[in-house]
């Protein structure tokens, strides 16, 4: 008999996409019968010898993309579902421009892709990708994991609901499901309903203790999303109970980041609960959110790595030579370490004070600067400089795509005015690392896009910002920047950037600081406004949309200063080109 499952969240595909190519000695792809390409990565990250390049398989902007470049030539496919038959994988895929023409993607041992290309064959054979087997996973190598991971899911909504009906006898369970609905941003993770009891009723959100640490990080995040869509609900009859707040029963390792987060959440709101609770326990703890909050963090000095960079000035004017203006220069985190980059992308990194070793290359592929090698190094560096920039004659390359967030970063940092007029230009810092102590190990560490001081209209006095940067559409965007505030607002009231050399001849007041939300104008995700609702009063957030081609020159398309998500200001930028 033949089982077929849909995997329901594009994570879960790509883990087994990426185990089934891992259980293969030599895996290729091929398109429609077509080109072979290598997918055996060498210590150098390049394919194997049939179709030497490189590729990689990531999930953007909620699809999951296969790309490759190498050979003068590169692609990318989104891909939808995939299909085992005997011994290869094959993959129901779309070109760019998500054309409703298929393509076929198989995924086999080298050796059976060159039996099938010498009989003239496609190593897929030529089943159809419409419709039937093609349109779901058999079960078998990829879909026994995912298979396994669905029932473990249900067996844990079912003891759940259980735990619930013992600790709360006197309600009525409703609507439990863990079905993955992107339109609404439910997510497969989490177990989701809601109670009555008479008129009133409340949320709950459960998250088992086999989930990833995504899972963790965003309970909080697809709470609010859940409680939210419930409350705007269209009402089956007017005997229909108002939910008035949110429980969320976690297990222990996901309680210190959502409980941090909720301290900041308005009461008047929605009434927020945790509760601690593994499978197998009788009844869950109920958790103080009075206890948490406080995040207690500790800064790097920021004159350390100002000493550092005065102590290898020789060597910089040695290293960079004609380079000097067109590479940035920056102390890394912990101020033991100095960084070039070319617009936010590291391309070499300097390490100790006394015998400073330099190392250049992109991470993970760093050589040692030596006598030998200088060639290669400037090389290596005029590339990057030709292909990460504005007019790049190759926007396709990893020097010009890789680590967009940076390069916009760098942009921002250059001239942070182009967010807020408000900001002070002489006090702006990028990547502040900040960390947390043991009681919270989901904080241990957090690196603050850009930290920054802005002159407040209304008291006329200096309040200190917190600038969270995303390119793509993201849920979490809100609470992410809700952790650096808990750290920046636990800082200054310690007084502790002065004491470590930041906002140097600056006192900023004692509000609470200013979150930034800075993303391209079409890519603020549909839920972010409401759950800024849910954010504590004392929290002014402002939300800037810039125009898509940054890379081009920042454009501020609009600046919404919101409270609880709701405007309380507007200001437009002038017409520009997304």
């Amino acid at each position: 008999m033949k089982e077929t499952i849909q995997p329901s969240e594009p994570w879960d595909l790509r883990e087994q996409l990426l185990a089934y190519i891992q259980s293969l000695s030599d895996p290729v792809l091929t398109e429609d019968g077509g080109q072979v390409v290598g997918l055996v990565r060498t210590a150098h990250g390049a394919g194997a010898e049939a179709g030497a390049g490189e590729w990689r398989l990531e999930v953007e902007f909620g699809k999951l993309l296969f790309e490759y470049w190498g050979g003068g030539r590169s692609w990318v496919r989104r891909i939808e579902r995939a299909e085992q038959k005997g011994q290869r994988l094959r993959l129901c895929a779309y070109r760019p421009g998500w054309s409703l023409e298929p393509v076929a993607l198989d995924i086999c041992e080298a050796a059976a892709a060159a039996q099938a290309k010498a009989e003239g064959q496609s190593a897929g054979g030529d089943e159809s990708l419409h419709g039937g087997a093609g349109a779901e996973i058999d079960v078998g190598y990829i879909s026994d994991p995912v298979r396994r991971r669905a029932e473990d899911r249900h067996l844990f909504e079912c003891e759940l609901v259980a735990m619930l009906a013992r600790q709360f006898p006197d309600v009525q369970i409703e609507r439990v499901t863990h079905r993955s609905d992107r339109e609404h941003s439910f997510s497969v993770y989490y177990s989701r309903g809601w109670v009555r009891r008479g008129r009133e009723a409340w949320a709950f959100l459960g998250l088992s203790d086999a989930e990833g640490p995504s899972a963790i990080e965003n309970a909080l995040a697809y709470g609010l999303i859940w409680l939210d869509w419930l409350r705007k609900r269209p009402a089956d009859s007017r005997h229909s109970p108002t939910v008035g707040g949110l429980k969320l029963i976690l297990p222990p390792s996901a309680v210190p980041m959502a409980a941090h987060r909720a301290a900041y959440l308005d009461p008047r709101a929605a009434a927020i609960e945790i509760l601690e609770w593994t499978r197998g326990q009788e009844h869950p703890s109920q958790i103080d959110l009075s206890d948490y909050g406080n995040v207690e963090t500790r800064l790097t000095p920021r004159l350390r790595g100002a000493r550092l960079l005065e102590q290898l000035r020789p060597l910089l004017r040695d290293l960079v030579g004609e380079h000097a203006g067109r590479l940035q220069v920056v102390p890394d985190a912990s101020g033991e370490a100095l960084s070039l980059r070319v617009f936010g992308l590291e391309v070499a990194r300097i390490e100790g004070r006394t015998i400073p070793r330099v190392y250049f290359g992109l991470e993970g592929e760093r050589t040692l600067l030596d006598a030998g090698n200088r060639a290669e190094f400037s090389a290596f560096v005029e590339s990057v400089l030709k292909l990460r920039h504005r007019r790049s004659a190759d926007r396709s390359h990893p020097f010009y795509r890789l680590q967009p967030e940076r390069w916009l970063e760098s942009l921002l940092v250059e001239d942070i005015g182009r967010i807020d007029p408000a900001f002070v230009p002489e006090h702006v810092y990028p990547q502040v690392p900040a960390f947390s102590g043991p009681a919270s190990p989901e904080f241990s560490r957090g690196v603050i896009d850009i930290l920054g001081v802005i002159r407040d209209r209304e008291s006329g006095t200096h309040r200190l910002a917190v600038v969270e940067l995303k390119l793509d559409e993201d849920p979490h965007l809100p609470l992410q920047g809700l952790d650096y505030w808990l750290r920046v607002k636990w800082l200054e009231d310690r007084g502790q950037f002065r004491e470590y050399g930041y906002f140097p001849g600056l006192t900023p007041s004692p509000s609470p600081p200013v979150i930034y939300l800075v993303c391209p104008a079409f890519r603020f995700h549909s839920t972010t406004e409401a759950i800024l609702r849910y954010f504590h009063p004392s929290i002014r957030v402002i939300k800037v949309g810039v125009n898509q081609r940054w890379r081009e020159g920042v454009k501020v398309l609009f600046r919404k200063t919101l409270e609880q998500g709701q405007e309380t200001q507007q200001r437009r930028g002038l017409r520009s080109e997304l």
